[in-house]
């Protein structure tokens, strides 16, 4: 089959450019296309358009990819806020021990976004323990008799655990981490 005519060779060009033509396809395109200028010019212009078309999709992906990630990260602050707050707000009352789970949980999320920063999540959690139960002790000190003393300090320890339990989260984060990047090796 030393010659094929331009039906067949159209036909066969898109099988070739994609690189699922059989040998002997590809050498009767590559010498029809030698002898018909019309047929090369097809040529040309579908491997042009195929071009064209990678870098689009290439770009495409990187667009989408980095749209994903942002939207992840968006999601994991919201997250690790919303999660804060719920934990402190959630103090001294019957789901104060979900704190044991929640504060670890944030601790790790913010390892996972953060990385190396991720010690401004358990710095936030002292603040906002600290604040939030100070505030409250403050409002309720006509009413539960504590002295300066307590107001001070109460706070403080519970902000300590909190903060402790988040750190803790981020030694996991961390471990598992760290477990991960010595598995894909």
């Amino acid at each position: 089959m030393d010659k094929i005519s331009c039906d067949i060779c159209m036909d066969l060009i898109p099988l070739v450019k994609d690189g699922i033509a059989s040998e002997d396809s590809c050498d009767a395109v590559k010498k029809h296309i030698s002898k018909c200028e019309k047929c090369k010019v097809e040529f040309d212009v579908i491997e042009e358009k195929n071009k064209i078309n990678n870098e689009n999709i290439k770009m495409n992906d990187k667009k989408i990819i980095s749209k994903i990630k942002n939207q992840l990260i968006k999601g994991a602050i919201i997250m690790i806020v919303l999660g804060s707050f719920i934990g402190v707000g959630i103090s001294e009352s019957e789901w104060m021990f979900y704190n044991i789970v929640i504060m670890p949980i944030i601790g790790g999320v913010a390892y996972f976004i953060f990385r190396k920063k991720s010690y401004i999540v358990p710095i936030s959690i002292f603040t906002l323990t600290y604040v939030w139960d100070f505030i409250k002790y403050m409002v309720e000190s006509p009413t539960n008799k504590m002295g300066w003393r307590e107001i001070l300090t109460v706070p403080a320890t519970w902000a300590t655990i909190y903060t402790g339990l988040c750190t803790l989260g981020i030694l996991i984060g961390f471990l598992l981490y760290i477990a991960f990047k010595k598995e894909s090796k």
